[in-house]
């Protein structure tokens, strides 16, 4: 978090000096919903978590286009649900469980979005390029494959939504997201392993893994108006 931190800041100071001309500034949170295909082994879940991002953005007088930076924390994943079973060899029964796949990543997003009115209010889409770094997982009952994890990823993000002023400088906006990875979270080469419900010597087929998220934000949007007199 403390690098999402002062990357924020960093793009702050470094785009308002350099333009040298109105921009908008603020914050982001909202639900995430992850989503990973581990190569059809023991189903693909949704992982239901959230995320929290600072944005910068410039501000023309038209207002109807903007080039933007962001930067922020997201946890992706997925989750992993076990139905209720018995032990085909011992007879033990066991519960329904629920495991979490947890990747919290910090991310930095530059693109473009492109507004149009829809009465009083401001809608608009976007695109992105993104980069993520990962600074913890939680694997729960994949311990131990931390050794296939990419600390880097990078990928899209598409979106859209709505800015509603308050008043001339302060507003609100909700924001969606769609958020493939280009790149892989996890790669593990196929290996064998004790089977802990059968005793069997089994094969954990090759994973090859990426990240997938849809994102819905609310957030405040701060307009710093810079005006010049002759």
């Amino acid at each position: 978090m403390r690098i999402t931190v002062i990357l924020f800041f960093g793009l702050l100071v470094g785009a308002s000096s350099a333009l040298a001309q109105s921009y908008a500034f603020g914050l982001k949170v909202g639900p995430t919903l992850g989503l990973q295909r581990w190569n059809g082994f023991q189903g693909n879940d949704p992982l239901i978590q959230y995320h929290a991002m600072a944005f910068i953005e410039t501000a023309d007088e038209d207002n109807l286009g903007a080039l933007f930076a962001e930067a922020g924390y997201h946890v992706k994943g997925r989750a992993v649900h076990f139905r209720a079973s018995v032990h085909p060899v011992t007879g033990t029964p066991y519960d329904a469980q629920t495991y979490q796949l947890k990747f919290n990543n910090a991310s930095l997003s530059l693109g473009g979005k492109k507004k149009f009115f829809v009465g009083a209010n401001l809608a608009y889409y976007s695109i992105a390029v993104r980069a993520e770094y990962n600074l913890s997982t939680d694997l729960e009952i994949y311990e131990g494959f931390e050794g296939g994890i990419n600390k880097f990823v990078y990928g899209l993000t598409l979106g859209g939504g709505f800015e509603f002023p308050f008043t001339e400088f302060v507003g609100g906006l909700i924001d969606f997201r769609f958020s493939p990875d280009i790149s892989r979270q996890i790669f593990l080469p196929p290996f064998e392993f004790q089977n802990p419900y059968t005793g069997t010597l089994d094969v954990f087929g090759q994973q090859s893994v990426k990240n997938l998220a849809f994102e819905v934000s609310l957030g405040l949007r701060f307009l710093h108006k810079i005006t010049y007199i002759d």
